[in-house]
């Protein structure tokens, strides 16, 4: 099974799940869809965000970037 990055597009909500199946298509917050998105996206956009959970435990996650 592939895991994912997803993120949550409702601007009430702005959950990022990572370790998501790649099948799964509702928020566990807010019910809404999800979108899936790279690694690029994440570090460019998302890694600040402030609600980013690990999709299969719900306890907050926050990976470290590696250079």
């Amino acid at each position: 099974m592939e895991f994912v990055i997803k993120i949550c597009p409702d601007p009430s909500c702005e959950a990022v799940w990572h370790n998501c199946p790649i099948k799964h298509t509702k928020c566990n917050d807010c019910g809404g869809n999800i979108k899936k998105i790279n690694k690029e996206t994440y570090w460019k956009k998302f890694s600040m965000n402030w609600f980013q959970y690990d999709f299969s435990t719900g306890e907050i996650f926050r990976p470290e970037q590696k250079n």
